[in-house]
């Protein structure tokens, strides 16, 4: 079985669009992971951290060249998907029985020295299971699809629950969400039960954070929207009616996940958002002193190795969750202009490729997953590093030290771009057979 297609390395089988930005977005994360290994006294911490990092993207690297240049048609076999599935449930499974506690948590695997985070590979094993699923529309219910899609989801969720990780559950959880709402027909229809499903669970949960029960006003929005469009469009009224029942049922399940099932800590960061008035300083230290190194570096920043909250230890975790701090205080607001100019560039480009390969459900969905991955992953770090949002555990890509999210990062993107790739033959070859056409 040859997978590896013929390739060739010219300027033509590549796509400048997504190689620039990201090798930009390499050397900058570099940069700024070596400059926190900067002391004040001028000298170099452990490098240790910076040489494995270096590691790690030259394997990711390698990995996005390969599977930039694979026939991923045999994605859609299931052998290939259920080995894909399977082995991360057993990397999951083998983290809870035997992965290291790491800060009251058991997020991590420890195989032949290298610390692998499982949560990470999920991620994609999501993307990849939910597209695969979703390109059986023409044979199957595309509600069956969905049933089947969340079958396969629901282990992965509790077993990245029990880690514990709910701010990693509800990131897989919002990326599978997403890409199954791009996968449904009729968006008008799915944006009405989105809009109720929404209006409904944040009705009962935002309820419960605040105990005020004026957020149950929420209800009035979802029951207009429903009956107006219960009697505007006849064949959407089975959606409707099913729509209110899970939402219900979905908002009063997470009333009792609030109350019951979500660890002190995971509220205190939720209420320290909400209401930070009333938390105790503790509890938005990491956030305040991220603030702090952002509006230090003003403008232009304070230059390379120059930071001080992270060299002086004030700011907590400067080479992973907070380094988007650490990066905006030595290059400003002009560096965090251009980073997320980088990042905007990259994520456009996976939506592009979405948009232009249409016509193949498999391919346009991984092109449109791996850019929601990114785009929430992003979202969600640099809100957390402004006290946009409540404080979580997700990294900032292709930035943060770690092996794990680095190298799918990089795997995820090859597969873009060797989807990117095969539309641009594909365009090419349609030119070609026009002008053949056309000279006879």
């Amino acid at each position: 079985m040859n997978i590896l297609k013929k390739t060739s390395f010219k300027g033509k089988h590549v796509s400048l669009f997504l190689i620039i930005p990201l090798v930009l977005l390499i050397i900058i994360g570099l940069v700024t992971l070596y400059s926190t290994l900067i002391l004040p006294t001028g000298g170099l911490a452990d490098t240790d951290i910076f040489t494995k990092q270096l590691i790690f993207i030259g394997v990711g690297s390698l990995l996005f060249i390969l599977l930039s240049y694979i026939d991923l048609s045999y994605l859609k076999h299931w052998q290939v998907l259920l080995i894909i599935y399977v082995v991360t449930i057993v990397l999951l499974v083998l983290t809870l029985l035997f992965g290291p506690v790491i800060k009251n948590v058991k997020r991590w695997l420890i195989i032949g020295g290298i610390q692998i985070q499982p949560s990470e590979i999920a991620k994609f094993t999501v993307i990849i299971v939910t597209s695969v699923i979703f390109s059986m529309k023409e044979k199957y219910s595309e509600w069956i699809l969905f049933l089947l899609s969340f079958l396969f989801l629901a282990p992965i969720l509790v077993l990245i629950y029990l880690q514990p990780s709910g701010s990693m559950m509800v990131l897989t959880l919002a990326i599978w969400f997403l890409l199954v709402f791009m996968g449904l027909n009729n968006p008008v229809r799915n944006a009405v039960i989105l809009t109720i499903l929404l209006s409904t669970v944040g009705a009962f949960l935002i309820s419960s954070i605040t105990g005020n029960n004026l957020w149950f006003l929420l209800l009035i929005v979802a029951v207009v929207v429903g009956i107006f469009s219960f009697y505007a469009k006849s064949n959407w009224k089975l959606f409707i009616v099913i729509s209110f029942v899970i939402a219900l049922l979905v908002g009063a399940l997470s009333s009792v996940t609030w109350r019951n099932l979500l660890k002190d800590y995971q509220k205190q960061r939720i209420v320290a958002f909400i209401n930070p008035e009333e938390t105790s300083s503790d509890n938005l230290f990491n956030v305040n002193q991220s603030k702090i190194a952002i509006g230090s570096g003003r403008i232009f920043g304070k230059g390379f190795g120059n930071g001080t909250q992270s060299k002086r230890n004030f700011l907590p975790e400067f080479r992973t969750d907070f380094i988007f701090a650490s990066y905006a205080e030595e290059f400003g607001l002009v560096g965090s202009l251009f980073l997320m100019l980088l990042y905007g560039l990259i994520i456009a480009f996976c939506f592009m490729t979405a948009v232009n390969c249409s016509e193949n459900t498999m391919f346009s969905l991984i092109s449109m997953g791996v850019g929601i991955k990114m785009l929430l992953e992003i979202f969600i770090n640099i809100g957390t590093n402004t006290g946009s949002i409540p404080a979580t555990g997700i990294p900032l890509p292709l930035m943060s030290a770690g092996g794990t999210i680095t190298v799918m990062t990089l795997v995820c993107l090859g597969l873009v771009h060797n989807i990117s790739l095969k539309n641009s033959q594909k365009l090419r070859t349609k030119k070609g057979d026009i002008i053949d056409v056309y000279e006879d």
